[in-house]
């Protein structure tokens, strides 16, 4: 009874109950959402397990961001908008062009398929189906890997404009006119296909248009327009085509689904989740997420010196007593530098500016002791008062140096803090195209 009740709930209403430490709430959406976002994924990259990591993946993430209270809208666009930016992620890291063309999801046991709309279906008709499918299915591939993800969202999981439009980060105003087009295109490639196997034979002038080119690889713009504008005057091609819609069929394709040993795979990875205790307070979630995504001035002063006064600061500060640091930029911007309670307060309490301006060295505090720091031009290792921090730099920097050593691709460093000697870091920016 108590499913069938959180069942009945609305995505707003479960995440409530999450946030007030129902777990049986977050189950709930998750069951909810799990085919779609997984035939969603493995319909981009074609890859049944990589699909099901990232389906993993993006409701883990959900978890910890809906702890975090980081969440506020539509939920099944943000759940869409985790799963596409992970699936872009994983094409980049296979080295290949992201979304260059659709593939077929991979298995023996996919292929397009229109389910019957009865209980059962005449041999001719299921052909009939089957061949439809594999049309639209090849049409949908031989779009702009964008485009064709406006139109999944729109027309096979039902989004409206501004969700689609969040999703694939477009304007709101744009996306009808963008979904227009992509239907029409989506139409356009439909009646290729269509065609080159109905009427080819019964029309010359379509064979023509149709020569030496291989489909559906072959699916040009050009071919299109070229092909949409001899319908218009064919009868013969116009009979072949008749009222055949793509838009209509694709919604009906039958989902890609996945296996018993996935879903269970998945399960238990949300199960562990949800017993977990949460990672972090949400300041400090705030905190590392404003790192993750800064802008690169702003992560090269966290990187190097805002970080350790965050991490350490509350550990070391009474212990450890302090030493001065002075930080200079060199032909860089005027540097902000913004800390969530409570980093700001004891950031404030150690002089820490908000802001580093070009010319103008700041000082503040650290622990005083040993630091040993690891910089590459990725990420930085740093360990201060028996502390390790790890950390990404995503900034443009030609040079770091500590008193005058460099840190930037010398390994590991070790330098000493002391309380009556001054440390001076120079962060030197490389000159912006």
């Amino acid at each position: 009874m108590a499913r069938m009740q959180q069942g009945s709930r609305t995505d707003d209403e479960l995440v409530q109950r999450f946030r007030a430490g129902d777990s049986q709430a977050f189950a709930t959406l998750y069951e909810r959402y799990v085919d779609r976002i997984y035939d969603f994924v493995v319909r981009l990259i074609g890859d049944r397990d990589a699909a099901a990591d990232i389906t993993q993946e993006t409701f883990l993430k959900a978890m910890q961001a809906l702890r975090a209270r980081r969440f506020s809208g539509s939920l099944r666009a943000w759940l869409f908008t985790i799963a596409r930016n992970a699936a872009i992620d994983y094409q980049r890291r296979q080295r290949t062009t992201a979304f260059s063309h659709l593939p077929t999801p991979e298995g023996e046991e996919w292929e397009p398929e229109i389910p019957a709309s009865g209980p059962e279906a005449e041999p001719e008709e299921t052909t009939r189906r089957r061949e439809l499918a594999e049309l639209v299915w090849q049409a949908a591939r031989g779009l702009p890997p964008n485009d064709y993800a406006v139109l999944e969202l729109a027309l096979r999981h039902d989004l409206t404009p501004a969700e689609v439009a969040q999703v694939v980060g477009v304007r709101r105003g744009a996306i009808n006119t963008r979904l227009s087009r992509v239907r029409d295109a989506l139409e356009e490639s439909f009646t290729v296909l269509l065609l080159a196997r109905r009427s080819r034979q019964n029309c010359p002038e379509l064979a023509r248009l149709l020569e030496g080119t291989s489909l559906p690889e072959g699916l040009t713009p050009e071919l299109r327009r070229a092909v949409a504008r001899h319908v218009e005057h064919c009868e013969t091609c116009q009979r072949a085509r008749r009222a055949i819609s793509a838009a209509d069929l694709l919604p009906a394709l039958a989902p890609v689904l996945p296996t018993g040993e996935m879903r269970e795979a998945i399960r238990q990875a949300i199960e562990q989740g949800l017993a977990a205790p949460t990672a972090a307070p949400v300041g400090v979630v705030r905190l590392r997420d404003w790192i993750r995504h800064s802008s690169w001035a702003k992560a090269a002063l966290a990187a190097v010196g805002g970080l350790v006064v965050v991490t350490v600061v509350g550990w070391g500060y009474l212990t450890w007593g302090t030493a001065p640091v002075a930080v200079q930029t060199v032909g860089c911007p005027p540097l902000a530098l913004r800390l969530d309670p409570p980093a700001a307060v004891a950031g404030r309490l150690l002089g820490v500016p908000s802001v580093l301006e070009p010319g103008r060295p700041a000082t503040f505090r650290l622990p005083a002791g040993t630091l040993r720091a690891t910089v590459g031009k990725g990420e930085a290792t740093l360990q201060v008062a028996g502390l390790g921090v790890h950390l990404r730099i995503l900034a443009d920097l030609a040079d770091v140096t500590w008193d005058g050593r460099k840190l930037l691709g010398q390994g590991t460093v070790t330098v000493a803090l002391d309380r009556g000697s001054p440390s001076a870091v120079t962060l030197v920016c490389r000159p912006t195209a």
